[in-house]
């Protein structure tokens, strides 16, 4: 369901759609920001709009979650993103602030949503969590448009158009999703984050 939506809101309103849908990805949790941008570039959308305006809608997106999670407490961050990993890194925003936020955003398979949410609980200054935010988002933004723009350029030159990106760029999200709903890429987020968070304590 969602993969079709993705689709269609990116070929139907352009860089408006994808303004939303990193707006929802954010706050809803219910589709993964690192689809919705490769597919951005492969569609052909141009490269630095897509960077630009995928950027202020993860950083509107972040606004709104940290905003909720600070005013609303912390049993609508449970509804929202649940228990897993809520407590660690609770403690390692608290305790590394600016760096573990900014590090957090960097890397794109760690949930940006996630983050959001559980930044809010803790006692990091609004300002500073923007400031690391943005910072950290851009790299993580430029790397995942110029992987569907890659891909997208090496499929035209073996003679596939947009239809077949298209329909490929759609198979893709369905299976980034399946493999996130049977736990596949809960896995290997915990790897990283595991491996991140201990890194920071000195273990």
């Amino acid at each position: 369901m969602f993969e079709g939506v993705i689709t269609y809101f990116i070929q139907t309103y352009g860089y408006i759609g994808l303004y939303f849908l990193m707006i929802i990805q954010t706050v809803l949790v219910v589709i993964p920001s690192e689809a919705v941008v490769v597919l951005s570039g492969a569609l052909g959308l141009d490269t630095v709009k897509v960077i630009i305006i995928g950027t202020l809608g993860l950083i509107s997106g972040a606004i709104i979650a940290f905003s909720i999670s600070r005013y609303l407490g912390r049993k609508i961050v449970l509804k929202i993103v649940g228990q897993e990993w809520i407590d660690e890194i609770d403690e390692w925003i608290t305790q590394h602030g600016f760096t573990a936020i900014m590090i957090s955003r960097i890397i794109p398979l760690i949930p940006f949503d996630l983050i959001s949410y559980v930044a809010g609980l803790t006692i990091i200054d609004f300002k500073l969590y923007m400031i690391a935010t943005v910072i950290g988002m851009i790299p993580r933004m430029v790397f995942l448009v110029l992987l569907g723009t890659t891909a997208r350029v090496v499929l035209s030159w073996i003679g596939l158009g947009l239809d077949f990106i298209v329909a490929a760029g759609t198979l893709g999200i369905i299976l980034i999703m399946y493999l996130d709903r049977k736990g596949y890429l809960g896995k290997i987020r915990s790897k990283i984050l595991r491996k991140i968070i201990n890194i920071r304590k000195g273990k």
